[in-house]
């Protein structure tokens, strides 16, 4: 992208994996530096495009795992975030930490025909820029819990 005085808006909406689904927990030493491999304790839940992206939103919720009914009560838990630098992020040193968010134990009932409580990531400055093909990846510190309990996690952005 060249360098330019006029402002820079989002090009192409983005809204990354859209639901990546979250079930287990990671490890005890993965939880703290994201270098857990992505599968059902921690998901690739946005990438930045060729010329950066920016996220105004990332939002978690409770969901079921591969459509399945949930019931039984959630494990309140932590979703944790970590920037990845587009390398391979079993390797700390290519993770930075940038947030969590707690999900509390909660009834379930009835999943998809009720209105459902989400948990909000709040980026600090209305949005994050990333740049190029920089990833976001989601992580569980507890297990779901429940039957078929899962925690579907979204990111809304844009590409420049």
């Amino acid at each position: 992208m060249a360098v330019t005085a006029t402002p820079v808006f989002t090009q192409t909406p983005n809204v990354g994996a859209l639901n990546a689904v979250l079930s287990t927990a990671m490890t005890n030493t993965k939880a703290f530096d994201g270098t857990e491999a992505a599968g059902t304790a921690l998901a690739l839940v946005f990438t930045a495009g060729a010329d950066g992206s920016r996220i105004d939103q990332i939002m978690c919720r409770l969901a079921s795992t591969n459509g399945a009914t949930a019931s039984g009560t959630s494990s309140a838990t932590v979703v944790r975030f970590w920037i990845n630098n587009n390398s391979v992020n079993t390797t700390a040193g290519n993770n930075i930490f940038l947030g969590e968010v707690a999900i509390p134990a909660t009834a379930v009932t009835a999943l998809g025909t009720t209105a459902l409580t989400t948990f909000p990531l709040t980026i600090p400055n209305v949005g994050l820029n990333l740049p190029a093909t920089y990833r976001i990846y989601a992580g569980t510190t507890v297990a779901a819990g429940g039957t078929n309990i899962a925690i579907a996690v979204s990111a809304f952005g844009g590409n420049y």
